[in-house]
């Protein structure tokens, strides 16, 4: 069984370092600068009592598109990633749909990502979509460093 509850962000590090920044040299820096920010939101997808599954959303605008989500409130969604071993089991679908009811009764409207190339149909089945696609913005891959492609995508709640 999948349990997804809020967390502190410390408890994230481990699978953050393991599944997205094994480039660092330790867990103690697999941190977000924002991780204490007001609103911030951090949520672990947990099997048998570990946690397996990890995102981190926060009250963030989105710098690409500014317009794109004017007048809108709008959370971030970062660091999301489940362990190797267990990817393709729900975890993740998991853990994004706690993150879409959590911000709902929060009062928001919008969750937008960087979403890594190897994640897009992940997210694209969550109901996701580019933020290229419906307002004709340029929809390249755009690299981050140390960590690869991505493109930017949403979905409204």
């Amino acid at each position: 069984m999948i349990e997804v509850r809020i967390v502190n962000s410390t408890e994230l590090h481990k699978v953050r370092f393991e599944v997205l920044w094994p480039h660092l040299n330790s867990e103690d820096e697999a941190v977000i600068d924002i991780d204490s920010s007001p609103g911030a939101l951090h949520l672990a997808g947990i099997v048998d009592g570990e946690i397996v599954g990890v995102a981190s959303l926060f009250v963030q605008t989105c710098d690409r598109y500014p317009q794109k989500f004017q007048g809108k409130r709008v959370y971030r969604l970062r660091a999301m990633g489940v362990k190797t071993d267990i990817q393709k089991s729900g975890v993740g679908a998991a853990i994004i749909e706690e993150a879409v009811s959590i911000c709902a009764e929060r009062g928001f409207d919008v969750i937008w990502c960087d979403a890594r190339e190897v994640a897009l149909g992940f997210y694209s089945k969550l109901g996701f979509e580019f933020a290229c696609d419906s307002e004709g913005y340029e929809c390249d891959a755009y690299q981050v460093r140390n960590i690869g492609l991505h493109k930017m995508m949403y979905r409204y709640i």
